[in-house]
C-alpha cells in the first residue's frame, strides 16, 4: 500500500491520525519523531518539500506502526492535584500531601511531596496553584540533581562544561552548544537514574563529537554500554514523563 496515490510536493497535514509538523533548522541530517499526537519531521534548511515526501513514503510502515501503538496506549488520567496522587522522581514515586497554611510551596519530606496552599485558594485556583508549586519544585530539584551528575560524568569523560540550564522542553531532553553550555529538560528527573545518566553522558559526549556520527556513539558507549536500551526507553516513555 502506497502512502500517497501519486507524487506530491505539498505536505499532507495529517498521516495515520498524526498531525504533521515540519521543523527546518541548521541540522545536517533528517529525522522523524512522534511527540504527543504530532509527527515531527526535522530536516536541514535545504531539504525541499518533495524530498520530505520521499522520506515519508520510505518511512510509512514505521509511522503507521507508531500511530497504531499510540492509539492502543491507555489514556493518561488528568491530574486532580489532590492528596494521594503520586509523582515520579528518578524512578520512584512520591505521594502528594496538600496542606493549608501561610507559607505556600512544595518540599520533599521522606517520600511525600508536601504542598502548602492558602485556605482561600479553592477549586480550579487551588489546582492551578498546586501544579505551579510542584513544577517549581521539579525545576529546582532538576538543577541540583543534574548538576551533581554533570560534575560526576564530566570528570569521568574529561570535559569541562561551562554552564547548566534547565528548561521545560516538549521535544528534546538535552542540548549542548559549541561553547559547552548544557541545557536539560526538567521532566528528565522523573525518569530512573540510568536514563538520566544516559542523557547527561550523551550531552557531555557532544563536547567531544558535536554530531551523531558513529564516532559520537562510540564515545557514548564508552561510558554507557546500555545506551541503546536507555535511548529506546526514552522514546517509548518520554511522552508519559512530560505529561505526568
Amino acid at each position: 500500500m502506497k502512502l500517497f496515490s501519486k507524487r506530491m510536493s505539498v505536505m499532507p497535514k495529517e498521516l495515520f491520525g498524526l498531525k504533521v509538523e515540519i521543523i527546518r533548522s541548521k541540522r545536517k541530517t533528517s529525522a522523524l519523531h512522534i511527540v504527543g499526537n504530532e509527527l515531527q519531521i526535522r530536516v536541514p534548511n535545504r531539504v525541499s518539500d518533495r524530498n520530505i515526501v520521499k522520506i515519508l513514503e520510505t518511512k510509512q510502515r514505521w509511522i503507521r506502526n507508531k500511530a497504531i501503538k499510540l492509539q492502543n496506549q491507555p489514556l493518561t488520567k488528568e491530574r486532580e492535584y489532590i492528596t494521594g496522587e503520586s509523582f515520579p522522581l528518578l524512578g520512584r514515586y512520591l505521594e502528594l500531601k496538600v496542606l493549608e497554611g501561610g507559607k505556600v510551596g512544595t518540599k520533599l519530606i521522606d517520600s511525600y511531596l508536601m504542598t502548602t496552599v492558602r485556605p482561600s485558594e479553592i477549586g480550579e485556583l487551588r489546582k492551578s496553584r498546586i501544579k505551579t508549586y510542584i513544577e517549581k519544585w521539579y525545576v529546582k530539584e532538576a538543577y541540583q540533581r543534574l548538576e551533581e551528575k554533570v560534575v560526576k560524568y564530566s570528570q569521568i569523560i574529561r570535559v569541562s562544561p561551562r554552564e547548566i540550564k534547565v528548561r521545560d522542553y516538549k521535544t528534546r531532553w538535552g542540548s549542548c552548544d559549541k561553547k559547552g553550555r548544557l541545557t536539560f529538560n526538567f521532566h528528565l528527573i522523573k525518569a530512573p537514574h540510568p536514563i538520566v545518566d544516559y542523557v547527561v553522558i550523551h550531552e557531555l559526549c557532544h563536547m567531544i563529537q558535536p554530531n551523531h556520527s558513529k564516532l559520537f556513539w562510540n564515545e557514548v558507549s564508552k561510558f554507557d554500554q546500555c545506551f541503546k536500551n536507555h535511548r529506546k526507553w526514552l522514546k517509548e516513555n518520554g511522552n508519559l514523563l512530560i505529561s505526568q
